[in-house]
């Protein structure tokens, strides 16, 4: 796979932020490179990280604020929401996170902020791909949306992983533009543990369910973040009845005012750290819950993968779109009442439940997706670039 006169492909992402779900897409993605006998040189792009590498089995990391990256041969726009226009009320949010970071990790503070002050270097590319891209939403006022159309019209080849991003494509114009899923649904997650049936009837023996609580900090302003007193005021009521809780934290560094509550609270936590656990690893984990509250979208993806009831919390619409895409999933939408949440946590007591078919479905389309971009890429590889190099952002 690797050679030392091959061709360059560089997957760029949200990767590096200690993020669980971005973490997984990276996996995810250099598994098909290591499946493949595909003679190129590839290098992950993200966030400076200390810890990508230890997950990385052969592939390269380089920070994207990195100057001295040469031109790749083909960029790949490696899956998540990498293209969004929210309003934004971020000063909150940076706010607990450098105190957090001062506190706990201040070299990774220092590595941030140089970060954030170093002009971000356009990503040098002679070709790029969008592999399983989520797009939207976008708000109309933002002029920033003319360079989003602009760089996904310069693609040559598009996945999107669900019928909105699709649409917003077709409305761009664009129509050579294909529907995949999340690449999480791929073979190339390499989970391939048998999942079983849930449901009531697979769990005489338990007294309690045990039910994972995927939380997410939200610094936009849109609603997303009321969820948090109706769900906090749920869990303090079913304690010590018939539901055990565990919130579950994918990302230490993002989900910083959630940790605080979870630690004040004396809660019960499970976290993602990748500088100790390895994607199957943390996923045998997951398996041992029966179900999932989650407003992390990957929290939902995984839980069908693993076959489990989810609840998920449409602080965004990619929650949404995912209670859509799986069949029995429910959905728990804006402005977040008691009452809707506890009819959606009725999934929990049915008594046969089974989301396989739904995530056989997503995966023969994430497969789809990657025997497209193997043909592109032995195509593309095979193809001696002489044309300079344009800077793909």
């Amino acid at each position: 796979m690797y050679c030392t006169m091959g061709k360059s492909v560089v997957v760029k992402g949200a990767y590096g932020e200690a993020n669980f779900g971005d973490d997984a897409l990276m996996c995810t993605i250099e598994n098909f490179f290591l499946r493949n006998n595909l003679c190129v040189n590839v290098d992950f792009c993200g966030s400076s990280s200390d810890y990508c590498q230890r997950l990385l089995k052969k592939s390269g990391y380089v920070d994207v604020n990195d100057n001295k990256k040469t031109a790749a041969d083909v960029l790949i726009y490696g899956g998540g929401t990498q293209f969004f226009l929210f309003d934004s009320n971020k000063g909150g949010f940076y706010l607990k996170l450098f105190w957090r970071l001062l506190t706990d990790n201040p070299g990774l503070l220092m590595k941030k902020i140089i970060s954030k002050f170093s002009r971000t270097q356009p990503v040098p590319a002679k070709k790029s791909v969008g592999l399983g891209l989520g797009l939207g939403p976008f708000n109309p006022e933002n002029n920033r949306i003319e360079q989003v159309k602009t760089l996904v019209g310069e693609m040559d080849l598009l996945y999107v992983r669900d019928a909105t991003s699709l649409s917003y494509c077709k409305d761009w114009g664009y129509q050579d533009v294909n529907e995949g899923a999340d690449i999480c649904y791929s073979s190339f997650l390499n989970y391939d543990k048998a999942v079983h049936r849930n449901g009531t009837d697979n769990y005489t023996e338990k007294k309690r369910k045990q039910i994972g609580v995927i939380v997410r900090d939200w610094r936009y302003e849109n609603g997303g973040n009321d969820y948090q007193e109706t769900l906090l005021k749920m869990i303090e009521e079913h304690r010590d009845a018939d539901y055990e809780f565990t919130f579950i934290i994918f990302s230490t560094l993002r989900d910083v005012a959630w940790r605080k509550i979870i630690i004040e609270g004396g809660y019960p936590c499970l976290e993602w750290d990748p500088f100790k656990s390895g994607i199957e690893q943390f996923m045998d984990t997951l398996d041992g819950f029966d179900g999932f509250i989650t407003a992390r979208y990957h929290g939902g993806v995984m839980g069908s993968v693993l076959n489990k009831p989810v609840v998920c919390i449409a602080i965004e619409p990619k929650l949404r779109i995912l209670s859509e895409q799986v069949s029995g999933f429910r959905l728990w939408d804006m402005p977040f009442r008691p009452g809707d949440l506890k009819q959606a946590m009725r999934v929990f007591e049915e008594r046969d439940f089974d989301c396989s078919d739904s995530v056989k479905s997503l995966r023969r389309k994430a497969d789809a997706m990657f025997d497209s971009l193997h043909q592109y890429l032995v195509s593309e590889l095979q193809t001696s670039f002489n044309e300079k190099p344009a800077m793909v952002k």
